[in-house]
C-alpha cells in the first residue's frame, strides 16, 4: 500500500537501496503483526522522509527530493494509521489482506484524472451526475485490475451469460430500481443497510466492484448488514438528494433514523471497508462521521483515525428528533418551491417544475390559437397536465372549442366535389373512428395548431422530410425562454446549474420515451441523425478484419459510414432483405464473415446497419434482426447492430427493452418539427469504452495540456462524446414536443392515426384508372400485403403513369403539385438503394451518368437503358421508344441485341408521407387532385 517511486539518477544508489530496505522491513513487520518492529522501522522511515525534504543547493534535485520525501512520508503515515487503528479498535490487521505493492514504475509524476479506466473515482455533478475529479495522489502508480473494455453482454457462443460487470454477483445484493424500492429497503428491517451507489459507465465503479463483492460476501458481515445496490442513472433525483457527489460511494442507513455515514469505496480504499462496517455494527445506537483532517493525537496518547475510517460521534437522536428534523426539511422544501430562496428556485418556479412535489405550476404565458400551454410535471416525464391560464387542467379536447370528439364540423377542401367528399369522409369515419384523430379532436385542433400557418388549399405531406410543429408546442418553448435564464451548463452558477438540470431532464425523457433503461443506454445529443451516424462511423473499432454490412435500402447517411471501414482496411457489403432473413434469422452460415488473421488482437468487430423504416417507400424491416445478427457473433468476431430510426420513430413505437440494439440514431425535427439541428444517438453503455474517439474539445475532456500531447476524456458517455457545449436551448425545447405527443395519447395513438390514413390513401390511389383501364399509378412498398400494418409505414411512394404506361416526369409532378398547394417530395429521396431497386435501374447504369453531368445543378431525371422485351409487365417501364436509340448518347449495350428494347427509366419518384398532424382532408385532396389532373393525360 506504500507508493514507491524510482529515485532521480542524481540520488546516491546507496541511499536509494537503504531506503528501499527500510520500507521493505516496514511492510514485513506490518504483515507479520509485529507491533514493536513496525514502530521502530516506521520511525526510521519518517526520519528518512524528513531528510529527503531538506533542500540542497541544486534546485532540480531539491525539488525532486522534496516531492519524494512528501510522498514517502504520506505513504508511511498511511501504513502506520492503518495498523494502529486496527490495534486501537481491536480488529484484525487490515494490511494482512492487502496485496503486495506493485513493482516500481519508471515514469515522471503525471496528474491522472480518476474518471478513467486507470482511476478509482468519478465525481458526480450536482445536476448532471458527470464530471471528474483528480486523484488524491496524482502520481501514484495504478493498482488493481483495469476495467474490461466493453465486455460483451452475452457470450459469443449460444449461451446467454450476462457479462456486464454490474450484473455479476447478483445474489449478494438487493437491487433497487425505483425510489419506492429504495425507501422500502432502507426504512425496514432490524439490520443496518449498506447501499452501493454506482453508474454503469463509471470505470472506478467497475474497477472496485469485484473487491466490494469480496467484502460483501463475508458471512459475518451478511449477518450484520443488508446490502443494496442502486444505479444513479436510474435514481438521479434520489442520488442527488442523498448527497452522492462521487462514485463509487456506499451509504450506510439505520432503519427509522436515515443515513448514518457516507463512505468512499474506490479500489484504493476498499481494504478499509470491512473495518468500517465492523465499527458500525459493533457500535449500535451511535452516529458516525469521517473527518478529512486525517490523524489526530488525543490527550491519552492514542490515535483516532477519521480520514479513511469511521468513528462514533455520539448517540443517535431519538425518533421524535428525527421526525422533527424531517418536518423542518419538508418546510424548507416547501419554501423553496414557493420561490423565496433565490434565483435558482425562481427559475424552477418559472419552468413550472416543482422541487419534488410532482405538481405543475400554472402557465402564466400567453396562449396561441386558443390552445393552452402544455407543461411537464415535477418529474419531467411528460405526463403533466395541459395547464390553462387559471391553473386548471381540462382534457385537451375541451380546450379546442365546443365540438365534441368525433363530431367536429368540417367543410370540404377547396376544389373538391363537396358531396363526394362528405360521402367519402363518412365512410372513412365509420371504418376508422376509433383510430383517426386522437378521439376525433384533430379536426378542431388542426386549424389552430397547424393550419393557421398555411393557405386553405395547402396540404403538408412531407413528414418524412420534416415533421411540423404545433402552435401550443411552440408557445410553450418560447414561454419558457421568456421566463427563465439559461446559461452554459459547463459552469456552476445558478443559470448554468438550472440549464444542466433541464438538459438531464430531457435525456431522461428520451430514454423513457423509448423504454430504455438508464443503466443500459445513454443519450448523446448530436446535430442530426446524420451526425449520430457519423459519430458511430468515426469512433467504431474498425480493423483490417472488420466488415460494414448494411441493407441496400439504407439512407445515404448510412452508406457514408463505409468510408470509415475502408480507411481502416475493412470491407463493406450491401445486402437485400432475403439475405438477412437467411443469414440472421435462419442461421445460414454462408453469410457469416470470417475475418482473416491480422495483427490486431481478438475480437474483431463488424457492424450491421439497417433502417427500422426506409425513407423511400416506408417499408418497415423486422426489428428481430437485431438479436438475429448479434447471435452470429463468436468469441473472436462480434457483430454489433445499428438501427437508423429517423424515419421510424416519428410514427412508430420503439421499445429498447425488447429490442437490444447497440446504436440508434434519430432527428427530433422529424418527430415533431421543432427544434431543427438536433438529433440523438442512443448507445449501449457497455459499448462506450470500445469507441475510439479522435477529436476532442470543449467539455469532452477532464484534463488536457497545451504543449504536450496529453488529454483524458471524461468518463460519462454523453460528456466524452458531445463535442463542445451541447445546443442546450434546442435540447430543452425537445421536452415540449414529447409532451405534445403524450397529450395526444402517445406514440401508439399517432401510429394508429397515421396507419388508417395511409391505408385509405393507398386504396384510393391504387384504384385509379385511365379510361382505357390502365392504372394511373405504380405504387412502391408493401401496402398490398395482408400484414401491411406490420411491414408498411406512413409513406406512399409512386410514379404517375400515362395511358400507354409511360411515366410522367416527377419534376413536372412536383412543380404542378406545388402550384396546387401540395407539399410533396420527389427524386431518389437520398436513398439510392431503394430507389433504383424499385425503379429497376442497375447501379452500373447510374454510374455511367457521372461523366454526362455538366454542372452541379444538372439533375438527370431519366436514363435510357436496354431491357428484355419479356419485361413488359414491369409497371415502371414505358412503351418501346425506338427513336431513343438514335438520340441516346449513352452506350450501355448493343442496340440491336435480340430480345432487348430501349426504354426510359426514371431516376426518381413522388413521395407523399404522413405524420402526426395529417388529416383526412390531406389524403382526400391529394387523391382527388391526381385523378382530376392526370387521368387520360398523355403529355
Amino acid at each position: 500500500s506504500l507508493p514507491l517511486y524510482n529515485f532521480p539518477k542524481q540520488v546516491s544508489s546507496t541511499a536509494h537501496q537503504y531506503t528501499m530496505l527500510t520500507v521493505s522491513k516496514a511492510f514485513l513487520a506490518q504483515r507479520q503483526g509485529n507491533k514493536g518492529q513496525l514502530l521502530r522501522v516506521t520511525l526510521v522511515v519518517l526520519v528518512i522522509s524528513i531528510i529527503w525534504v531538506i533542500p540542497v543547493h541544486d534546485w532540480n534535485i531539491s525539488n525532486r527530493r522534496i516531492y519524494l520525501g512528501e510522498r514517502l512520508y504520506q505513504g508511511t503515515m498511511r501504513v502506520l494509521r492503518t495498523t494502529v487503528s486496527s490495534w486501537h479498535l481491536g480488529l484484525p490487521t487490515v494490511a494482512a489482506t492487502t496485496p503486495r505493492p506493485a513493482s516500481l514504475v519508471v515514469q515522471a509524476p503525471v496528474a491522472t484524472p480518476t474518471c478513467t479506466s486507470r482511476g478509482d473515482t468519478c465525481s458526480v455533478g450536482a445536476h448532471i451526475f458527470a464530471g471528474q475529479s483528480l486523484a488524491a495522489s496524482p502520481s501514484a502508480p495504478q493498482r488493481g485490475p483495469a476495467p474490461s473494455a466493453a465486455a460483451p453482454e452475452v457470450s459469443g457462443s449460444a449461451t446467454t451469460t450476462d457479462r456486464r460487470w454490474w450484473n455479476q454477483e447478483k445474489d449478494l445484493w438487493i437491487e433497487v430500481h425505483t425510489e419506492e424500492d429504495f425507501r422500502r429497503e432502507v426504512d425496514t428491517g432490524d439490520r443496518p443497510v449498506a447501499v452501493d451507489f454506482f453508474a454503469t459507465w463509471c470505470h472506478g465503479c467497475e474497477k472496485a466492484y469485484p473487491e466490494i463483492c469480496r467484502v460483501v460476501r463475508d458471512p459475518e458481515l451478511r449477518k450484520k448488514f443488508k446490502f443494496v445496490k442502486a444505479c444513479v442513472d436510474e435514481l438521479k433525483t434520489l442520488a442527488k438528494n442523498e448527497g452522492v457527489t462521487a462514485l463509487p460511494r456506499m451509504h450506510v442507513y439505520k432503519p427509522g433514523y436515515g443515513m448514518l455515514v457516507s463512505i468512499d469505496v474506490p479500489y484504493s480504499k476498499i481494504r478499509f471497508l470491512k473495518t468500517n462496517l465492523n465499527v458500525i455494527a459493533n457500535n449500535p445506537g451511535l452516529g458516525f462521521a469521517l473527518d478529512p483532517n486525517g490523524l489526530t493525537w488525543t490527550a491519552v496518547d492514542s490515535f483516532r483515525l477519521f480520514y479513511r475510517f469511521v468513528a462514533p460521534t455520539g448517540p443517535l437522536p431519538s425518533r421524535d428528533a428525527v421526525a422533527a428534523k424531517a418536518a423542518a426539511k419538508a418546510r424548507e422544501v416547501e419554501k423553496l418551491q414557493a420561490g423565496h430562496s433565490g434565483l435558482f428556485d425562481h427559475l424552477l418556479k418559472a419552468a413550472n417544475i416543482g422541487s419534488g412535489s410532482g405538481g405543475a405550476a400554472a402557465s402564466t404565458g400567453p396562449r396561441v390559437g386558443g390552445a393552452a400551454a402544455v407543461t411537464t410535471n415535477g418529474n419531467g416525464n411528460g405526463n403533466g397536465a395541459v395547464a390553462s391560464n387559471s391553473g386548471g387542467s381540462p382534457p385537451l379536447s375541451t380546450l379546442m372549442g365546443s365540438a365534441a370528439p368525433g363530431m367536429a364540423t368540417c367543410k370540404a377542401p377547396p376544389g373538391v366535389n363537396e358531396a363526394a367528399y362528405e360521402a367519402a369522409r363518412r365512410q372513412f369515419l365509420e371504418a376508422h373512428s376509433a383510430e383517426y384523430g386522437y378521439g376525433g379532436i384533430i379536426d378542431s385542433l388542426y386549424p389552430k395548431e397547424v393550419g393557421c400557418r398555411m393557405a386553405p388549399n395547402e396540404h403538408y405531406m412531407d413528414y418524412t422530410g420534416s415533421s411540423v410543429y404545433c402552435q401550443t408546442q411552440l408557445e410553450n418553448v418560447f414561454s419558457e425562454l421568456r421566463q427563465c435564464m439559461f446559461g452554459n451548463p459547463h459552469s456552476a452558477n445558478p443559470s448554468s446549474s438550472f440549464t444542466g438540470d433541464r438538459v438531464e431532464e430531457v435525456r431522461d425523457m428520451v430514454l423513457k420515451y423509448f423504454n430504455a433503461s438508464p443503466a443500459d443506454y445513454q443519450v448523446v445529443f448530436t446535430k442530426s441523425a446524420t451526425d449520430a451516424l457519423k459519430l458511430v462511423g468515426e469512433t467504431f473499432p474498425w480493423s483490417e478484419g472488420s466488415m460494414f454490412r448494411y441493407l441496400r435500402e439504407n439512407h445515404n447517411s448510412v452508406l457514408g459510414v463505409r468510408e470509415y471501414a475502408l480507411k481502416a482496411g475493412g470491407t463493406f457489403q450491401a445486402v437485400n432483405e432475403s439475405f438477412v432473413d437467411r443469414w440472421a434469422m435462419r442461421g445460414d452460415s454462408g453469410g457469416d464473415h470470417s475475418p482473416p488473421n491480422t495483427r490486431f488482437p481478438a475480437p474483431t468487430y463488424s457492424l450491421f446497419a439497417f433502417p427500422a423504416e426506409d425513407n423511400f417507400a416506408g417499408v418497415k424491416y423486422p426489428l428481430s434482426w437485431v438479436r438475429g445478427v448479434q447471435s452470429r457473433s463468436t468469441d473472436s468476431h462480434r457483430w454489433l447492430v445499428m438501427v437508423d430510426a429517423a424515419a421510424y420513430v416519428p410514427t412508430q413505437p420503439l421499445d429498447l427493452s425488447q429490442v437490444p440494439v447497440d446504436f440508434v440514431d434519430m432527428s427530433f425535427y422529424k418527430m415533431f418539427g421543432y427544434p431543427t439541428g438536433l438529433g440523438a444517438l442512443i448507445i449501449k453503455t457497455s459499448l462506450v469504452p470500445l469507441l475510439h474517439k479522435v477529436f476532442w474539445g470543449g467539455g469532452t475532456v477532464a484534463l488536457a495540456t497545451s504543449e504536450d500531447n496529453f488529454h483524458v476524456l471524461k468518463c460519462r458517455p454523453s460528456d466524452r462524446l458531445e463535442d463542445g457545449t451541447v445546443a442546450f436551448l434546442d435540447v430543452i425545447a425537445v421536452k415540449h414536443g414529447i409532451n405534445m405527443i403524450q397529450k395526444l395519447g402517445g406514440i401508439r395513438r399517432v401510429q394508429e392515426h397515421v396507419a388508417c390514413l395511409t391505408e385509405w390513401l393507398y386504396t384510393r390511389l391504387a384504384a385509379l384508372r385511365h379510361s382505357n383501364g390502365a392504372p394511373m399509378l405504380a405504387i412502391f412498398g408493401k401496402h398490398n400485403m395482408p400484414n401491411h400494418r406490420q411491414v408498411q409505414g406512413g409513406i406512399v411512394n409512386f410514379e404517375l403513369l400515362k395511358p400507354d404506361g409511360s411515366i410522367f416526369s416527377y419534376k413536372t409532378v412536383e412543380r404542378e403539385a406545388a402550384g396546387a398547394g401540395f407539399h410533396l417530395r420527389t427524386g431518389a429521396e437520398c436513398n439510392p438503394g431503394a430507389c433504383y431497386n424499385y425503379l429497376g435501374v442497375q447501379e452500373s447504369e447510374v454510374e455511367s451518368l457521372a461523366g454526362k453531368k455538366e454542372g452541379c445543378e444538372d439533375d438527370v431525371e431519366f436514363i435510357k437503358v436496354q431491357r428484355p422485351v419479356d419485361r413488359g409487365e414491369d409497371s415502371i417501364s414505358s412503351a418501346d421508344i425506338l427513336r431513343s436509340i438514335a438520340n441516346s448518347n449513352i452506350s450501355l449495350a448493343h442496340p440491336a441485341a435480340v430480345a432487348l428494347k430501349w426504354v426510359e427509366a426514371p431516376l426518381g419518384s413522388v413521395r407523399a408521407s404522413l405524420g402526426w398532424w395529417s388529416t383526412f382532408d390531406d389524403v382526400y385532396s391529394l387523391a382527388d387532385w391526381i385523378e382530376r389532373t392526370y387521368k387520360d393525360r398523355v403529355e
